[in-house]
């Protein structure tokens, strides 16, 4: 077992009793503002920092991003559960002096 492995067989079952809207939301929220934010500093051309985040485009962008962000969280969510669950498996076939 590897130390990623370990580390999510000790950790994942704290972020479910978090909730996977929880979960979903701010893992969604972090990659929509770090996303829709370097789409602006790469787009932000002449016009006032200000007048850019509110501007009609960014807020489209940052819907889009949110959104995209939500439907990798939940693939995320999925992946380690299906994992978390594989390796409690495996740690309860294998012998105690193994482990």
């Amino acid at each position: 077992m590897t130390s990623k492995d370990d580390y999510l067989l000790h950790s994942w079952p704290k972020q479910q009793a978090k909730g996977k809207i929880t979960y979903m939301a701010l893992h969604a929220l972090i990659y929509g503002f770090l996303v829709g934010f370097l789409s602006l500093m790469f787009g932000l051309g002449d016009a006032p920092l200000m007048e850019m985040v509110f501007s009609l485009e960014f807020l489209a962008k940052l819907v889009l991003f949110l959104i995209i962000g939500l439907m990798m969280a939940n693939y995320k969510w999925k992946s380690n559960s299906r994992k978390y669950d594989e390796l409690r498996r495996q740690s309860e076939q294998q012998p105690e002096s193994q482990l």
